[in-house]
């Protein structure tokens, strides 16, 4: 039987240092034969573009945006110039060990299912312990996921291959999102069907000084944004979406937003009257408001 193909799609902007690398734990994995690269320079202004043509691989092709529009916008450009059944995405700094695209498309030939994601080792560099990624507590893992995405985002790119007719139906990522665009996706990816994981570490995460991270501020708002898009399904969940709220209170404390920090700690105890933390925060946060007010 013929394997089933899979595109690539790596985002670049300003990564002459690690591109080259990235690009060789694609092509050098078990499965490459069927595998084509897609890299997608963001208008780069370093010699990001010169360091992959340099790469002498029929399988790489180079598709570039005349200016920088984001990681988003970058990867639904590879999306729609990919000709694989399956797309995965790999992140110019981080590595695939050789057996990734193996392990995951030898789940592949279930019809129910949308999505594979693996494991993933976080190195955060040399004063901090490596982490395991997902936290194996999580349960459940596989299947139909989405009630327990609505809840934790623990599907990161890097470690995920989806179909790319139901990538294409779902028009890829969501540039509006300024952080969190991972979760969003696979929020609405497992809502089509089944998830699979190879529970390996296949896939080592590094940081960069321009890594796509993202700061708090970000973080806060994208999650804002990803509980308005999906309201109806948070809303038929008022645990889930009270934990949330719960979150982005503490969230907005911490950048020194007392406002919205008191009002989203409110939510959260409406929403789940009998939950005692949520009471002491919502309290905490309002005499904290009031103080402000009285500076």
């Amino acid at each position: 039987m013929t394997e089933p193909t899979v595109s690539v799609v790596i985002p670049a902007f300003n990564r002459e240092d690690v591109i080259e690398g990235a690009v060789a734990s694609v092509l050098n994995q078990l499965y490459a034969d069927s595998v084509e690269v897609i890299i997608v320079d963001d208008g780069s202004t370093d010699a990001t573009v010169a360091r992959v043509e340099d790469i002498d691989d029929p399988r790489v092709r180079l598709i570039r945006h005349s200016k920088n529009a984001g990681v988003s916008a970058a990867r639904n450009t590879g999306i729609e110039a990919a000709r694989g059944d399956w797309v995965a995405f790999q992140d110019s700094d981080d590595t695939w060990l050789p057996n990734k695209l193996a392990r995951q498309m030898a789940l592949a030939s279930d019809p129910g299912v949308v999505a594979i994601y693996c494991g993933m080792t976080v190195d955060r560099g040399p004063d901090r312990p490596a982490r395991y990624h997902p936290n194996r507590s999580i349960t459940p893992r596989t299947g139909h996921i989405q009630l327990r995405l609505l809840r934790d985002s623990f599907i990161s790119t890097q470690t995920l291959v989806a179909r790319r007719s139901v990538l294409a139906e779902l028009d890829g990522f969501d540039p509006s999102l300024p952080a969190l665009v991972d979760w969003d996706l696979v929020i609405r990816l497992s809502g089509r069907g089944r998830v699979s994981l190879v529970d390996e570490p296949l896939v080592i995460q590094r940081f960069s000084k321009n890594s796509l991270t993202h700061s708090a501020e970000k973080r806060l708002y994208a999650q804002l944004a990803i509980l308005e898009k999906h309201r109806d399904l948070f809303a038929s969940h008022p645990p889930i979406a009270a934990h949330h709220y719960h979150r982005i209170a503490g969230g907005a404390r911490g950048l020194g937003q007392m406002q919205l920090a008191a009002r989203y700690g409110w939510k959260a105890c409406k929403l789940q009257p009998f939950a005692l933390r949520y009471w002491g925060q919502a309290a905490y946060l309002q005499l904290k408001k009031m103080a402000d007010r009285s500076v």
